[in-house]
């Protein structure tokens, strides 16, 4: 179990599972970690407490000055999407790619997406972990980005269930032509389409989805070419935790 657990981390104990499984073989090597989003400084005393020989760097919109005597935490004040100094703490501190990534900054989808994927093809090693908190933001209307959620119905469509009815009747079942069309019929007119919530970072992380997706998407045969495989080795999404591998680039 992570000694001197942050207060916000506290808040969602799955998250220290998630982070425990994902980096317990971190535990005694070098490598560098990026949190974007860093308040009070909890987090960066938690990764250094934790992880003795991690450089750990933090960014904020907001000015901090971390009080370490170990010389591992770096600390920057700039927007997530500033791209350019991610460039440039990038090129300082991690010229072959950051091993851990943390966003915990805006919550808000169109500036985590930005930050995400220009890391993601530039700034992140091979098998580089992605974490991505308090995604469930975007069902909030009182967030920049958010908006209610509405549940919508699981079930057959009016279509369905009228050539499903169709197909029970007598002389249609003892009709071999005409069960096969009723049932093709059927068939056809089911669902295709699941509209679903896509505001702020539900829809970022929805689009997360299709890149995992990536292979399948662009398969040639069957989708939309030229086929690429994903950027993504794995993905894992939890209530309001996204946990991404990077593949080989």
């Amino acid at each position: 179990m992570f000694a001197a657990t942050p207060i916000s981390k506290l808040e969602h104990p799955h998250y220290l599972e998630t982070y425990d499984q994902y980096m317990a073989s971190y535990r005694d090597k070098e490598f560098v970690i990026l949190e974007i989003g860093i308040a009070e400084g909890d987090s960066l005393y938690f990764w250094r407490d934790n992880f003795p020989k991690a450089t750990i760097i933090g960014v904020d919109i907001n000015p901090f000055q971390a009080e370490d005597d170990s010389g591992r935490i770096h600390t920057y004040q700039g927007k997530q999407q500033d791209l350019k100094l991610l460039d440039e703490i990038a090129a300082r501190h991690a010229p072959d790619g950051f091993d851990v990534i943390v966003d915990d900054g805006s919550h808000i989808g169109h500036y985590t997406r930005q930050t995400f994927w220009h890391i993601m093809k530039n700034h992140i090693k091979t098998d580089g972990l992605y974490f991505i908190e308090d995604w469930g933001t975007g069902y909030w209307p009182q967030y920049q980005d958010g908006k209610y959620y509405k549940e919508r119905k699981v079930g057959p469509t009016f279509l369905e269930n009228t050539f499903e009815s169709i197909g029970k009747i007598g002389f249609v079942q003892n009709n071999d032509f005409l069960r096969k069309v009723s049932s093709r019929l059927e068939f056809y007119s089911m669902k295709k389409n699941f509209s679903s919530h896509q505001n702020g970072m539900v829809g970022f992380v929805k689009e997360l989805v299709d890149e995992a997706g990536i292979a399948d998407a662009t398969d040639e045969r069957f989708g939309k070419g030229p086929q690429r495989k994903s950027m993504f080795k794995s993905m894992e999404i939890s209530v309001g935790h996204v946990v991404i591998k990077r593949s080989e680039h």
